[in-house]
């Protein structure tokens, strides 16, 4: 095998690597990697470099079976109702966000929805360098709000209002009336509501 081959399967693996670290971290601990459009970027990256391998290596064994996995795969989410392949296209692409917004140098909110058979939710991410952690979730039945005009997807802006050790309030404004809610950081639960 030439230099320039065994320095791809070396990029390949990096990034291969990073993709599985970055899916671990977020699925057991809800930490993934700074601003929502590194994970797209990192994940694109992961699937333009499986082809590139296909590609370069295609008289191997190892690469048309990756292929075939690729493809089956593939094929097996849109079947199902094409529920996973929604999901997938809508968490890989910007077409899953709905607003991103930077709250201040310790906080992020967007906006986020990867089904379009759910609703969309918002999420509160602590910055912390290179990574960030996702610290509250909130959909649209938290809020149980009578007012069917009041939806999470419908807010034209997030605003950071206040913060203590252990709470973080925010405004969904819609143009009036908006809502400010107040989560416990710890838990990511709701403690207060308040229409204004």
């Amino acid at each position: 095998m030439s230099s320039g081959k065994k320095t791809l399967l070396r990029i390949y693996f990096i990034i291969w690597a990073l993709f599985v670290l970055d899916c671990l971290l977020y699925y057991f601990k809800e930490i993934s990697l700074r601003g929502y459009y590194s994970d797209v970027v990192l994940s694109w990256l992961w699937l333009i470099s499986n082809f590139v391998i296909i590609i370069v290596f295609w008289k191997k064994l190892l690469a048309k079976l990756l292929m075939a996995a690729i493809t089956i795969t593939f094929a097996i989410s849109i079947m199902a109702m094409m529920m996973p392949f929604f999901a997938l296209l809508l968490s890989s692409t910007s077409l899953g966000l709905y607003q991103n917004k930077d709250l201040n140098e310790n906080y992020r909110a967007q906006i986020v929805g990867y089904s379009p058979m759910g609703h969309p939710w918002l999420e509160v991410i602590e910055k912390k360098g290179l990574f960030e952690k996702r610290i509250i979730k909130c959909t649209d039945s938290q809020l149980m709000n009578d007012n069917l005009d009041i939806k999470i997807r419908t807010a034209k802006d997030i605003i950071f209002k206040s913060e203590t050790d252990s709470t973080l309030t925010l405004t969904l404004y819609y143009g009036g009336p908006n809502i400010t809610i107040t989560f416990d950081k710890n838990t990511g639960n709701i403690t207060a509501i308040k229409n204004n």
